[in-house]
């Protein structure tokens, strides 16, 4: 029916026999990317000699993360279960896959808040924090330097490290004001 997202939206998709079974059939579903999405219904379904030929749904639903991946295709691996199928001529039917995409909602980001206050002459300090929109997925190092040493300098939090465990931790910079 669609695509995934981050956002929970789901997609689905109908399975139905072409001939009437002897026995019980049983059709699986699983994600192929359990972090991209999950078969969140219709995970078995059951087909037997009354229902064979009315269509059942299988919903997948998108998984969110906090990296900015892009848009990530995936399949639905979709399986005869044989050992609990009763008709063996169904046991050795291989249905296809079905490709889904998880639409991502992640965008690479920075957050810098408003400085706490004036630096003074006297050597009065002034704070911001900051912090990634997103998880990376490798380290990433911010520089906080100032544009007039005769005004103020960086005295902690010169270089920031942020890292996929502390991506959504605000870190504090701080300035020293100079006296002129």
């Amino acid at each position: 029916s669609g695509n995934t997202t981050e956002a929970g939206a789901t997609a689905t998709f109908t399975g139905v026999l072409y001939t009437e079974p002897t026995g019980d059939v049983y059709i699986d579903s699983a994600s192929d990317d359990a972090t991209e999405g999950t078969v969140t219904g219709g995970a078995t379904l059951t087909f037997t000699t009354l229902n064979w030929a009315t269509p059942q749904t299988v919903t997948v639903t998108g998984v969110d993360d906090d990296v900015d991946d892009g848009n990530v295709a995936y399949n639905i691996l979709v399986t005869v279960d044989a050992g609990n199928t009763a008709d063996p001529l169904y046991d050795p039917l291989t249905p296809s896959d079905v490709t889904v995409t998880n639409t991502d909602n992640d965008t690479v980001g920075v957050t810098v808040s408003a400085i706490s206050a004036n630096t003074t002459e006297a050597g009065g300090t002034a704070t911001f924090t900051v912090v990634l929109g997103t998880e990376p997925t490798g380290d990433v190092e911010i520089d906080s330097v100032t544009d007039d040493v005769t005004e103020g300098t960086v005295t902690g939090g010169a270089t920031l490290t942020f890292t996929t465990l502390n991506w959504d931790t605000p870190q504090t910079v701080t300035v020293t004001g100079a006296n002129d």
